[in-house]
């Protein structure tokens, strides 16, 4: 993995360029506004070893369309007048530039041809005028002809997404080039052809739309061209390597989140481990470098919990801790953030554990102390009556009231965690017990790694971080 590459000119003896000076500090001072802020954006399991600059690609396109927009008033109110006074009366052409006091070759002639075009006024076998019903239709509900012309249209598309937007680029000579994956064509004009009219009717805010392309074959005006956009690659390395995933977030030149950008990145980091390697455009900057080599230094966890492991999906996890409540012989520890209706799915073999001969329940739970996040009241009656009955077998841990007591810095917990014994831990998405993981439902999909080594590591772990008793 490699770091952002920039050049700068560090000759002896020479007084250092204002451009390049003023470049670096701004840079810097965005990568570590970007490093204070969110080095700790994913949780204490994750660590943030890179922050690259990228080179971000927008293909930059131009086509020729038809447009419809609305007149101007002047020539709304024209066309209603000349249809009024036709259906007055005035329906001879030299009656009414007689009325008018014009040549018939007037503009305003032009126009009530227009009309005749738009199937409002028909002509009949003595050459007078009169209003057809559509022009009668036209003329009660005050409408108006809408006026056409060709125009070229610019936006953008994301060269990894394919999202089309009109934002300007701030363009960025970085080295650090990701490649382009999209090739706008008129195929894909056609294909995102609603989404450009949307686009380019909110831009004209709504008083124009595009009909059609003008010239199809010629609908491209211009060949489009990639241009590039700085944006910044947060990579995040997690500490336990077993099972997780190094995760990317990106933010743009304004430090403001780009979801899209995120997902996509994420998707080809997974294709394509070496899509930040950019060994040969450059040297690293070391003063940077210097910053997150610390901070790693500061943040490595000491002892590595990796081994065997298996993923665990989103079904698996209700059949696992039902069966290490059943199956357990000494100690079981359960957290998560919420406490819903799906616990009494395990209050049965909650029960059962604890009626066997020393053993030990640890519940944790509370993402924070709000109301609207207390435990189902009737669920929560009953793990208490259990705790009435075995007071020194279960033990309950509401994590906000227990970490306000022994932290500054924490209200609650995100976790979700199941040990068995010193037989496995279980870590990753799923709502140990607020989420019944039935089949045949909508589900969010929620899956974690078993893991079956160091597991006298990980409960020390746990308690020690806490400060829990056993």
């Amino acid at each position: 993995m490699h770091r952002k590459n920039r050049k700068f000119s560090r000759t002896k003896g020479k007084t250092k360029s204002p451009t390049i000076k003023t470049s670096k500090k701004t840079s810097l001072s965005n990568e570590r506004k970007l490093f204070d802020k969110y080095k700790k954006d994913l949780g204490e399991d994750y660590l943030l070893n890179d922050i690259i600059e990228l080179a971000y690609p927008k293909i930059q396109t131009t086509i020729d369309v038809l447009v419809s927009s609305k007149p101007s008033d002047v020539l709304k109110d024209l066309h209603i007048f000349l249809l009024d006074i036709i259906h007055t009366g005035l329906n001879k052409k030299s009656i009414l530039c007689s009325f008018l006091g014009i040549e018939d070759d007037d503009f305003i002639i032009d126009e009530l041809y227009l009309l005749i075009k738009e199937g409002l006024v028909d002509l009949d076998d003595e050459n007078d005028y009169r209003l057809t019903t559509k022009g009668e239709l036209f003329l009660e509900n005050q409408k108006f002809i809408p006026e056409t012309s060709n125009e070229e249209f610019v936006f953008y598309v994301d060269g990894l997404t394919k999202e089309i937007t009109t934002e300007q680029v701030s363009k960025t000579f970085c080295q650090n080039k990701l490649t382009n994956l999209v090739n706008v064509n008129h195929e894909f004009i056609q294909e995102n052809w609603f989404n450009i009219n949307s686009i380019f009717s909110k831009v004209n805010k709504e008083e124009k739309e595009i009909i059609e392309l003008s010239n199809y074959k010629r609908s491209i005006v211009r060949k489009p061209n990639v241009v590039y956009e700085k944006i910044y690659a947060l990579i995040y390395y997690p500490k336990e390597e077993a099972g997780k995933k190094i995760q990317i977030k990106a933010y743009n030149k304004s430090l403001k989140l780009l979801k899209k950008t995120t997902n996509s990145l994420n998707e080809q980091f997974s294709k394509n481990p070496l899509l930040f390697d950019f060994s040969e455009e450059g040297q690293i900057l070391n003063e940077f470098k210097d910053i997150i080599e610390k901070s790693r230094e500061l943040n490595q966890s000491k002892d590595r919990l990796t081994g065997n492991y298996k993923d665990i999906s989103t079904f698996e996890h209700k059949e696992l801790i039902s069966d290490a409540l059943i199956t357990a012989t000494s100690k079981v520890y359960i957290e998560s953030p919420w406490i819903r209706r799906a616990t009494s799915n395990y209050i049965k073999a909650m029960e059962v554990f604890l009626n066997k001969e020393n053993t030990k329940l640890y519940i944790a739970y509370g993402i924070d102390s709000s109301f609207r996040n207390k435990p189902h009241e009737e669920t929560f009656e009953k793990i208490k009556k259990l705790q009435n009955r075995f007071p020194d077998k279960l033990k309950i841990y509401h994590l906000p009231t227990h970490f306000s007591s022994k932290f500054n810095d924490r209200s609650g917990t995100h976790r979700k965690i199941l040990i068995k014994d010193n037989e496995f831990y279980i870590k990753g998405s799923f709502n140990w017990l607020s989420y019944a993981g039935e089949k045949g439902r909508n589900y969010a999909v929620e899956e974690g790694t078993q893991f079956f080594d160091n597991v006298e590591i990980f409960w020390s772990k746990i308690f020690k971080e806490y400060q829990l008793e056993f």
